[in-house]
């Protein structure tokens, strides 16, 4: 069973997401730099929200999700070989560290909701990423074992995720290698 990561894995987003954590925090009259935010894409939500204004990450978190979905979604945009997901085995599902609805809206926005069976968000389980957590809850979905699933991410959080679980850590290298990878790959074709 495939498990693919959204942001930087299928779609085009980390930077709408950076931009959208930066005018939330401006918002909030915090000014961070743009070298702060993006080596926290990745991890769950809640937790980067933690990391950028531990005393009102909750706040922070739901002004950045209504700000990505109202601003910055329309620049979301598929990767070209995300179509292969139209010609790989079903079921397929998507672990995110976004919040749930947040992935629902992008894969649907991207036309890539009708190949995804499952969606599992980082507010949607216990421990995001990379806790094995989210593919557990994948697992009991479709009643298959860890072991059994290729999970396709970017990040070396996907790949912690993939080898917590003892599932197989293939890393698409968009922007460069996973350090924990068991596999590399520069295009999801190969996948096929």
């Amino acid at each position: 069973m495939y498990v693919f990561d959204l942001d930087g894995t299928l779609v085009e987003s980390v930077e709408a997401h950076v931009s959208a954590w930066l005018e939330a925090l401006r918002r909030l009259g915090v000014e961070a730099r743009y070298e702060e935010v993006r080596p926290l894409m990745g991890l769950p939500a809640r937790e980067i929200a933690a990391r950028l204004l531990p005393e009102r990450a909750e706040e922070l978190a739901r002004l950045k999700n209504a700000l990505f979905l109202e601003k910055y979604l329309a620049l979301v945009r598929p990767y070209q070989d995300a179509e292969v997901l139209g010609r790989l085995p079903r079921p397929m599902a998507v672990v995110t560290s976004s919040s749930g609805y947040v992935a629902r809206r992008v894969l649907e926005a991207t036309g890539l909701a009708q190949y995804v069976d499952f969606v599992v968000g980082g507010d949607e389980v216990p421990r995001g990423k990379p806790a094995p957590d989210p593919l557990y809850l994948v697992a009991k979905r479709f009643s298959v074992d860890v072991k059994d699933m290729v999970v396709v991410g970017d990040s070396d959080y996907d790949m912690e995720m993939a080898e917590n679980a003892g599932a197989l850590g293939v890393c698409i290298a968009r922007r460069g290698a996973c350090r924990k990878a068991k596999r590399i790959i520069t295009s999801l074709y190969q996948l096929l």
